[in-house]
């Protein structure tokens, strides 16, 4: 092949150009390609319904450990070859026509197949390409983004001390807002615990009982899209995130006293936040009632007695109860599931009740009015059968010795 390439010399290639079979994912509409790419028109038949995302993710390279990931504008184009002759040979007609308009090329990749790796910077515009190839006819797979922030700013007010009044059904969250662009669609209450996988754990805990929920509509949000903005605005107004799949993020708001827990996660053509604020518990009200009170979110290492920080939410409100009536004296009881046999059940129970005992007394609480006691797998307080079960029995609680239960 001749080193002075022009685009003439390939016209024969016949290339179609078009939307990829599948139905766009979710925040994808279709559009004509990046102004860096309008070339392909003059050696490509190019169709206009391109899968395209306001503002997506991509690695590259895309199929390689350590790719590096890139935000913005995001394309999927699909090209088929007329001839369908091996892919170097048909890639090495079309690379010069990137070279020629502005493309770089960044690394080439032959093992187990092709795949290209293109940057563009010019005229204050930067993309990149993932150029790969699948089946036969031959096809090529051209993966764009072009850098870009996310396209609206989004700040969130911090909770504030006193728990502000939120209506179940209506209304936005005052310290868990929608996003620019979105429309309220539905809200409402949910009797469901709220679970949480600590970091490290291989189960989901129990944190919280009863949430409230928002749907919003937001027909070209990405999940990357929905989790960045989110990550961001939670992260700068005091939130830890506490778990972060691909598309949901839990996180948990533990300053000014309070103990609130949030999920942000798609639905089809929008997104949901639901508020779990385990803070609203009346722990005194509870403790006189029942003389004994479950402190869910209160999370260890998994097998192991090391306290959480996100555990102290949870205890701030015991070691403040204990300041406002000095004659109180408690219990500190660990609790297990079923899982394993008794005699370790009933050393990390112990272990557990103890490390609760010390945060209480490091806070604030004289020795002398907490005993730390594990009873290990012995008092269940649900089915053992299921993972629901065993998170509620898997528990610390709090118990008033000098305390008689009072009928509802």
């Amino acid at each position: 092949m001749s080193s002075t390439f022009s685009i003439a010399k390939i016209s024969s290639v016949a290339v179609l150009l078009g939307m990829l079979a599948a139905i766009p994912a979710s925040g994808q509409v279709v559009q004509d390609p990046p102004p860096e790419l309008l070339f392909l028109a003059t050696i490509l038949k190019v169709r206009k319904n391109i899968p395209y995302e306001g503002w997506g993710e991509v690695k590259f390279p895309t199929n390689a450990e350590g790719g590096v990931a890139k935000q913005g504008k995001h394309w999927n184009i699909l090209a088929e070859t007329a001839n369908g002759t091996d892919p170097v040979t048909e890639w090495n007609k079309v690379k010069p026509a990137f070279l020629q308009n502005g493309w770089t090329l960044v690394k080439e990749y032959r093992t187990g197949g092709l795949l290209e790796v293109l940057q563009y910077a010019k005229n204050g515009v930067q993309a990149w390409a993932n150029v790969d190839t699948d089946g036969a006819p031959l096809l090529f797979r051209l993966n764009v983004i072009e850098i870009a922030p996310l396209p609206f700013a989004f700040t969130l007010a911090a909770p504030a001390a006193t728990p502000e009044k939120i209506a179940a059904d209506k209304g936005d969250f005052p310290y868990l807002g929608p996003l620019p662009g979105s429309t309220f669609h539905r809200g409402g209450a949910d009797n469901a615990a709220f679970w949480v996988t600590p970091m490290g754990a291989q189960q989901a805990e129990l944190v919280a009982n009863g949430e409230l929920f928002r749907y919003y509509d937001f027909p070209e949000i990405s999940n990357v899209m929905l989790t960045t903005a989110y990550r961001n605005a939670l992260t700068k107004g005091g939130w830890v995130i506490v778990e972060e799949r691909t598309s949901v993020i839990k996180a948990h708001y533990a300053q000014r006293g309070r103990n609130i827990w949030a999920l942000i996660s798609p639905t089809p053509g929008g997104y949901t936040l639901n508020v779990a604020d385990a803070g609203l518990v009346d722990l005194g009200a509870n403790l006189k009632k029942a003389c004994h009170v479950a402190l869910y979110g209160v999370l260890f290492d998994f097998n192991k007695s090391t306290l959480q920080a996100s555990s102290d939410a949870v205890l701030q409100p015991v070691a403040t109860m204990m300041t406002a009536d000095q004659t109180l004296k408690l219990e500190v009881q660990g609790h297990t599931d079923n899982v394993g046999d008794d005699a370790y059940n009933q050393k990390l129970s112990e272990a557990r009740a103890k490390e609760v005992v010390l945060w209480l007394t490091q806070h604030g609480v004289a020795t002398d009015r907490l005993v730390g006691k594990g009873y290990g797998k012995s008092k269940p307080i649900a089915d053992n059968g299921n993972d629901e079960g065993r998170a509620k029995n898997r528990r610390v609680e709090i118990a008033d010795p000098r305390c008689s239960p009072k009928d509802n």
